[in-house]
């Protein structure tokens, strides 16, 4: 029986996506798990597997189209159509079999049939420089005055990604100067102009979330540190590639504070409040056209080498613009860094439909007053955002002393043990 592949939700804020790339032509038999397409989201470029298994018999939306979440792209099974030369007639009685391919022994070779081809319509993509370039590419070459006509695109038919042009300012060519890794911000030409897709993506979020999430904020002072102590012992004799960050440190902290605190480690989308037992660490990334928000899954359960070798993962994914669909799905609870742009205090925006974010900000050496002396301490700033429709100020400060003391006392690889669960909350 024939299915539909869908274009799928690859991500909490996806309403539409860009069909960069078959992997598999139709009349070939695909695998249930085999990657199988790849799609241009207003996030990130993603491979998504195919969730069934049998001949690819029809392709309906070819690369360079983008449509929105839920239509169907390809169907699975059913009958497969042979082209018929039009010059030549067929033999008499030759009748088309009309039976699906069955799929291939291990030790045989896939037959190859021609098929019909998709028709795509005129203007599904566009032409520019007389190169195909997916819309993000296009966005993102636009806001920083890259010539698309100087990049060679990698995608079906030669057409540009969005990887490609990020690659195109990593390698540029002889005389020009190559791109920074680090942010910055780029000065646009004078006059109107318009966001792109990241940006809008990222307007509708976070508008709809200070629209219906009724915020408030509480900030806390902690001292770092023996923490950062701590930090220089687990990385004595670890290589570069193997260092653990402060970020690491305090995504297992929170984590683990957020064991004793159900409500604050939840989802709240129009269905009711959802309490979750794992914790699925978002951490934002800023990128140069906007940011990304991937999560880290079950951080609760990991030890810092673990949590450090996940993030550093994440980040080489969110520097080539690619990520699976579970990378970016299923956050409960998000983290914001700041720190190391010595930004000093601020506050961040819910992520929906988590029901809270910490904003962590710069570590500074502190005069603070102990014992009758002023002494030097390393301190830090955070600051909770949170859904008071869910979180009330008395359980969010006492998530915040929790924290508090976890990260004064040090002891990052200790497993804590929650004070209720889902079930008995």
């Amino acid at each position: 029986m024939p299915e539909e592949i869908l274009m799928p939700k690859l991500s909490d804020t996806m309403v539409e996506g860009t069909l960069l790339k078959w992997f598999r032509h139709e009349g070939d038999y695909i695998q249930r798990g085999e990657t199988l397409f790849e799609v241009e989201t207003d996030k990130a470029v993603l491979e998504v597997e195919s969730s069934v298994a049998g001949v690819l018999t029809q392709i309906l939306v070819q690369a360079g189209e983008k449509v929105p979440v839920g239509t169907a792209i390809a169907i699975v099974g059913g009958e497969l159509k042979e082209v018929v030369p039009q010059q030549e007639p067929l033999p008499e009685g030759a009748q088309k079999t009309g039976q699906t391919k069955k799929p291939p022994a291990q030790h045989k070779e896939t037959p190859q049939l021609t098929v019909v081809p998709h028709k795509k319509e005129a203007g599904a993509s566009a032409l520019v420089g007389g190169a195909q370039a997916s819309p993000a590419a296009k966005n993102y070459a636009a806001e920083r005055g890259i010539d698309l006509s100087q990049i060679a695109g990698t995608g079906i038919g030669g057409m540009i990604t969005l990887k490609d042009v990020r690659d195109f300012r990593a390698h540029p060519s002889a005389g020009e100067p190559p791109f920074s890794s680090a942010l910055k911000e780029v000065a646009p030409a004078e006059g109107s102009t318009s966001l792109s897709t990241m940006r809008k993506a990222i307007a509708a979020t976070v508008s709809h979330s200070k629209r219906t999430i009724p915020h408030f904020y509480l900030s806390y002072d902690i001292d770092m540190t023996t923490a950062l102590k701590k930090l220089v012992d687990l990385n004595r004799d670890k290589s570069d590639a193997d260092t653990i960050t402060i970020n690491d440190v305090l995504i297992k902290a929170v984590a683990m504070t957020l064991k004793n605190y159900p409500y604050l480690n939840a989802i709240y989308p129009e269905g009711g409040l959802l309490l979750k037992k794992e914790v699925n660490m978002g951490i934002v990334i800023g990128m140069p056209e906007g940011l990304i928000i991937p999560v880290l899954k079950s951080a609760d359960t990991l030890v810092l080498e673990d949590i450090s070798r996940g993030v550093k993962k994440l980040r080489e994914k969110a520097e080539a613009g690619k990520f699976s669909s579970d990378d970016l799905t299923d956050g409960t609870f998000t983290i914001s860094n700041l720190g190391m742009l010595g930004v000093a205090d601020f506050a961040a925006i819910i992520y929906p439909p988590q029901t809270a974010i910490l904003a962590i900000s710069a570590i500074k050496e502190t005069p603070v007053w102990k014992d009758g002396a002023f002494i030097p301490a390393k301190m830090m700033r955070v600051t909770l955002s949170m859904d008071h429709r869910v979180v009330d100020g008395i359980s969010a400060a006492n998530f915040l002393r929790d924290l508090t003391r976890y990260l004064e006392k040090s002891d990052f690889e200790a497993v804590a043990k929650p004070c209720c669960t889902v079930e008995d909350d």
